[in-house]
């Protein structure tokens, strides 16, 4: 993807713990290539940061972090504790987030690090809500969604001088619209009249004959 760049330090990669790598921010820094991403605990081992456990037994809203100068890796607890690496983010400036406090029985405000904002906001658009125990669905679906949302960035790069153009949501009501009033034509199938086999129309018998038996002995 990052092949077709001309000029990558215009762009922003942002990503999930699937593909992010402490290693891989390091190579995307070398290449002027800015880029954020979710990492899963078992890539963080030998990034020395608070371990997870730690962090659960923080207030909500508490976070740790750790530079070396290339990449940062921030560490926050939220519902659940999420771990995030950006080579061009940091938690500043810290923003405040609002929470429903099981404890306090009200909505609370939170501390929120920068990073966790920014990949929020460029993350939100992309992972679809479709669910299904076949193992190629999930590739099927994204597949799918990512052509979506390409055509949405295309159409918006193609309207950003006028006010025409669509917020995502209403880019995916039309495209759903004009699907559904897609009539499909359909082709129908006529199969040819079979004639009898020539030995069956000059034996003459085949024509029907009254009975006295009303039903067959075996159909009860």
């Amino acid at each position: 993807m990052i092949s077709v760049l001309e000029r990558p330090e215009k762009h922003e990669l942002y990503f999930n713990n699937f593909f992010a790598s402490y290693d891989l921010l390091e190579k995307l820094s070398d290449k002027m290539i800015r880029a954020t991403g979710t990492i899963r605990n078992s890539r963080t081992r030998k990034i020395l940061i608070m371990p997870v456990d730690e962090v659960k037994k923080k207030y909500r809203g508490f976070f740790d972090h750790v530079c070396n100068g290339t990449v940062y890796v921030c560490r926050w607890n939220d519902n659940a504790v999420v771990t995030l690496a950006s080579n061009h983010l940091t938690h500043h400036p810290i923003g405040l987030v609002q929470r429903c406090s099981q404890l306090q029985k009200k909505h609370v405000k939170i501390s929120m690090p920068e990073i966790v904002r920014r990949y929020n906001t460029s993350m939100g658009v992309y992972r679809p809500r479709l669910r299904s125990k076949k193992w190629w669905w999930k590739l099927f679906s994204n597949a799918l969604n990512l052509a979506v949302v390409a055509a949405w960035q295309l159409h918006r790069e193609l309207h950003k001088d006028s006010s025409t153009a669509l917020s995502h949501l209403d880019f995916r009501r039309d495209v759903t619209t004009h699907l559904l009033r897609a009539k499909p034509q359909l082709t129908i199938q006529t199969r040819r009249r079979t004639h009898p086999p020539e030995t069956l129309r000059i034996t003459q018998g085949h024509y029907l004959e009254p009975i006295c038996q009303g039903r067959c002995c075996v159909c009860n």
